[in-house]
C-alpha cells in the first residue's frame, strides 16, 4: 500500500509537510539498515561450511533466496515509497506504479514461501531421517526457482490491475478493482496463498514439538539442542514477519474496498503500517544475527580476518577459535539456516 493510497485531507499544510518528511526519513533509515544487514547476511551465508549435508545445502540456498528477495525489495520498493512521501499526489508515473507494487507482492510472497519451505524441510529431516533429500545444485536452483514462481503468481493481479489514475484532480496509484472483485481477490489470496501455509506450519511445528518431547534428537549432523534453537529461530522470524505485514495487509484491503476514511488519523495509521511492513526486510537479518550464535560467530570472523591479515601476530589466535566451530557441535554454522531468514 503506497503512501498516497489514502488521502491526507484534513491535515494542514503546516502539519502535513513535516510529517511527510519524517516518514520519508524513516524510509531512508529502513533502506540504509536493510542494505547493510542483508549485504552482511549474504557475505555470512556465502562463507558457510562446505559440508556435504543435504539439509544445510537446501536451507542455505533458501537463505540466499530470502536475502536476494529482500535486497530486490529494498532496491525497487522502498525508494518508491520514500519518493511518494515527498508529494501529496502520485508523481512517479504509471510504469513505476505498476512495477513497484508488483515487485512488492512478488518479493513479499517469495520471502514468505522461502521461510515456509525452510521450516518444512527441517520438519521432514527430523520426522524422516532416513529420507535422502536431493541437495545438488540443480535441486537447489529448482527449489529457489519454485519460490520465485509462486511469488510471481501471487503478484499477477497487481501486474494486471495496479494503475496510476487521475482521481479528484490528483494522480493516485491504485488497484483498479471494484468492491466485489477486491473481496474475491483478497479471499482467494488468503485461502490459496496464505492459509494453507499457516495450517501446514501449525501442523509441522506441532509435530516437531512432539518429536522433541518424546524422542529428543535433531537432523543428521545436529544435536537436539541445536535443532531446538534453530526451530525456535525460524518460528520467531516467521511470526515477526506475519505480525509486521499483517496490519498493512488488513488496511490495504480496507482501502481497496473504499472503506478507509479520508482523515488525518487514517492517513497516519496507514503510513505507519506501511513503514512497519517495509521495515521487516531490515529487521529479519538483524534478528538472525541477534538470535543465532553461529551467525554471530561468522560475522565476527568476517570482520576479524581483514584485521588478522594486517596484524597477524596480534590477532592470530582469533581465526583458530572461529574455525573451531564445526557442524555437529555447539553453535554449528551448518545449523544456522537450519532456520531461516529474512
Amino acid at each position: 500500500m503506497e503512501a498516497n493510497a489514502t488521502s491526507s485531507a484534513g491535515l494542514t499544510a503546516t502539519a502535513e509537510q513535516p510529517l511527510r518528511l519524517v516518514f520519508a526519513g524513516v524510509c531512508g533509515l529502513i533502506l540504509l539498515v536493510g542494505l547493510l544487514a542483508n549485504g552482511l547476511m549474504l557475505l555470512v551465508v556465502g562463507r558457510g561450511p562446505g559440508a556435504p549435508r543435504p539439509l544445510l545445502s537446501l536451507t542455505n540456498s533458501l537463505m540466499v533466496n530470502i536475502t536476494l528477495s529482500d535486497l530486490l525489495f529494498l532496491a525497487c520498493v522502498v525508494p518508491v515509497l520514500l519518493l511518494s512521501f515527498l508529494r501529496q499526489d502520485w508523481w512517479l508515473g504509471p510504469t513505476v506504479c505498476t512495477t513497484s507494487q508488483a515487485a512488492n507482492s512478488a518479493t513479499m510472497f517469495c520471502t514468505f514461501y522461502s521461510m515456509v519451505a525452510t521450516a518444512l524441510l527441517r520438519h521432514v529431516a527430523v520426522a524422516r531421517p532416513d529420507l535422502a533429500l536431493p541437495s545438488g545444485p540443480g535441486a537447489c536452483r529448482l527449489l529457489c526457482g519454485a519460490m520465485w514462481a509462486l511469488g510471481l503468481t501471487a503478484s499477477l493481479p497487481t501486474w494486471l490491475f495496479q494503475r496510476a489514475v487521475l482521481e479528484e484532480g490528483a494522480w493516485a496509484c491504485l488497484l483498479l478493482l471494484n468492491p466485489a472483485q477486491t473481496s474475491c481477490y483478497f479471499t482467494l489470496l488468503g485461502a490459496l496463498a496464505f492459509l494453507p501455509c499457516v495450517l501446514g506450519l501449525g501442523c509441522s511445528f506441532g509435530h516437531m514439538g512432539w518429536l522433541l518431547w518424546t524422542q529428543p534428537r535433531g537432523p543428521v549432523g545436529e544435536s537436539a539442542r541445536e535443532h531446538q534453537e534453530n526451530t525456535g529461530l525460524i518460528l520467531i522470524v516467521l511470526v515477526v514477519f506475519v505480525l509486521m505485514w499483517g496490519p498493512c495487509s488488513v488496511l490495504g484491503y480496507v482501502a481497496a474496498m473504499g472503506d478507509l476514511p479520508a482523515t488525518p488519523v487514517a492517513y497516519v495509521a496507514s503510513s505507519l503500517c506501511t513503514l512497519l511492513a517495509y521495515s521487516n526486510c531490515a529487521v529479519s537479518p538483524v534478528l538472525c544475527f541477534y538470535l543465532s550464535r553461529p551467525f554471530r560467530a561468522r560475522l565476527r570472523d568476517l570482520f576479524r580476518r581483514p584485521l588478522a591479515a594486517r596484524h597477524p601476530r596480534a590477532v592470530g589466535g582469533a581465526g583458530v577459535v572461529m574455525e573451531s566451530v564445526q557442524p555437529g557441535r555447539d553453535g554449528a554454522p551448518g545449523s544456522l539456516w537450519g532456520l531461516v531468514g529474512v
